[in-house]
């Protein structure tokens, strides 16, 4: 899995170096222990965490339900940290992050439904690991995401925390394929992982509507955190 990153703060002459300056770092996929059964991380020690390692702000991507992510963002407004609420949703077709759902999702959903409440609500979804070998919950379909899920999505998530470097090559081959954006998240289900990978976003924003339209607009990039100048593993 590599390994874990310093507590080493990208700050001042350090974001101009690695091109941030003017834009965000943002862990985009994260499960806590409030909602995902798999995580042992604690929301407070995601903040403490994030805040270490000077990311601007993470969303929390709880399997099916909205309630962990909730929870994280309420203790985010009291200590000034922005968290994102998203949700990761288990189809057939592949693993999707969803933000602007605004609600629970079923487990194995099917995929033409969920994207179309997607569509419905203006909400953005992004193919979480396309080339990890497996999806659904308790990993049950096997295999490269379908390539109708990839073209229904236009979201791409090239770098995850959790896979080897080749499935994130992989990914970021597809990406590459189809044309699309890409994002990155740790996929975190302790607090080592957390910021392990991250998304650049060109701009600043602090509301879920503003993370949307850029996630569609693909003002964004995804990337390991050490691969920044100002991180070191």
């Amino acid at each position: 899995m590599g390994g874990q990153v310093s507590g080493n703060p990208i700050q001042g002459q350090e974001r101009e170096a690695a091109g941030v300056n003017d834009g965000m770092v943002v862990d985009l996929h994260i499960h806590t222990n409030r909602s995902s059964y798999c995580s042992s991380l604690g929301p407070q020690e995601m903040l403490d965490r994030a805040k270490e390692l000077g990311l601007d702000a993470v969303a929390v991507t709880e399997h099916s339900v909205t309630r962990g992510a909730q929870i994280a963002y309420e203790m985010g407004l009291e200590q000034g940290f922005t968290v994102f609420r998203g949700i990761e949703v288990y189809t057939k077709m592949g693993d999707v992050i969803v933000f602007g759902l605004g609600g629970d999702a079923h487990y194995d959903a099917d995929f033409q439904e969920l994207m179309e409440e997607v569509r419905a609500k203006d909400a953005v979804a992004i193919i979480a690991h396309p080339a990890r070998g497996y999806w659904g919950h308790h990993r049950r379909y096997k295999g490269v995401c379908p390539d109708e899920a990839l073209q229904a999505v236009r979201l791409v998530e090239t770098h995850n925390g959790q896979n080897t470097r080749e499935a994130n090559s992989a990914a970021a081959e597809i990406r590459e394929e189809l044309s699309v954006p890409g994002t990155g998240g740790s996929d975190a289900h302790n607090v080592s992982h957390v910021g392990k990978c991250v998304t650049v976003f060109e701009r600043r924003f602090s509301t879920e509507e503003e993370l949307i339209d850029e996630l569609k607009a693909g003002r964004c990039f995804g990337t390991y955190l050490a691969d920044l100048d100002g991180y070191r593993l």
